[in-house]
């Protein structure tokens, strides 16, 4: 078994941005290229030429590729699948790591012992009109799917794999879970990762329309909340109150591309978790539409104005559904 697989994945990417994101794991130094391993996998494209993927020795690469195009989360997932490294990382092939020592960082907390995960910062690529501008991540980040190692043995014994059926936000389901349900998560302060401005990419082309797909938004947190309920209950009803919240602003700030299939993948999300929707749960999540608005909050100054009627929304909408199955039974 390899210490480290690294799935590289692509799907409308020039052969430059392959190579370029290959080529920042074959720089690396202070490693031992023996004991990685690269997946190159092409999600629903034919395979590059094996002359772009000049490995040096010890490092076995191979490519992986598939039809139809069936998203990121698939590809990674093909990746998983094909690979048997203790730990596996992922890079998106218009991205790189961000310097020659990036794989050396990340690797050193495994020689003392197996993590459930390694989680470090990546720099984050930025275009303005007076030209790129950079910023760090978060410490603690539990969103993106780059810049961290899972432990192979971790993600098999909590069942967890990439939801075949999202094509975006599947990174909200698999990494938010994979975070989540860690005993043992090592944080490096340390950028190891770039993720690289590119405006045709999934969170960008089309004017941002990823933002508006608020139907697989509400799938993506559904998916989630079910396995938190069959997992770690303790948790279960704070995330659920957290979506009710964010979902207020969310609204506001992006309304759904598709309304009707929003609120028929919403409905859904709260017919499967209604009994958490009481008197005191409704309560919660005033708080938390009140608390993210103030000082400190994640939207500070934005209006509550709104609130109540939204909250009496969510109850027609269950009042509803229920009334829909009484009506079919």
């Amino acid at each position: 078994m390899k210490q480290l697989s690294i799935i590289i994945t692509y799907h409308n990417e020039t052969p430059e941005q392959v190579r370029r994101a290959f080529a920042s794991v074959t720089m690396q130094v202070d490693v031992d290229f023996s004991d990685i391993e690269v997946a190159l996998i092409g999600d629903g494209v034919t395979a590059m030429s094996n002359d772009l993927f000049q490995a040096p020795r010890g490092l076995v690469v191979r490519q992986l590729n598939y039809q139809p195009s069936r998203g990121a989360g698939v590809a990674r997932q093909v990746g998983i699948d094909h690979t048997e490294g203790n730990y596996f990382m992922f890079i998106d092939a218009d991205d790189e790591l961000s310097d020659v020592f990036a794989l050396r960082d990340m690797l050193a907390p495994t020689r003392e012992r197996d993590h459930d995960l390694i989680i470090a910062r990546y720099t984050k690529q930025e275009y303005r009109r007076n030209g790129f501008n950079y910023a760090l991540s978060a410490k603690y980040d539990w969103k993106a799917a780059y810049g961290k190692l899972y432990h192979r043995e971790y993600i098999k014994r909590i069942g967890l794999t990439w939801h075949p059926d999202l094509r975006i936000f599947e990174d909200t389901y698999f990494v938010g879970l994979a975070c989540e349900l860690a005993q043992d998560r090592f944080y490096l302060d340390k950028p190891v990762y770039v993720w690289l401005w590119n405006p045709k990419s999934t969170v960008r082309k089309n004017g941002h329309e990823f933002d508006h797909q608020l139907h697989t938004w509400a799938e993506s947190n559904r998916y989630i909340l079910e396995v938190l309920r069959q997992q770690k209950a303790s948790v279960w009803p704070r995330d659920f109150y957290e979506y009710m919240a964010d979902l207020f602003y969310r609204e506001k700030q992006h309304p759904a591309v598709d309304p009707d299939a929003f609120i028929a993948e919403h409905t859904k999300l709260l017919v499967e978790n209604r009994s958490l929707w009481t008197t005191r749960g409704q309560e919660q999540v005033r708080k938390l539409i009140i608390r993210d608005s103030e000082r400190g909050g994640r939207r500070v100054g934005w209006s509550t104005v709104g609130m109540e009627k939204y909250l009496a929304v969510q109850m027609k909408l269950l009042r509803y559904a229920f009334e829909e199955t009484q009506n079919h039974d």
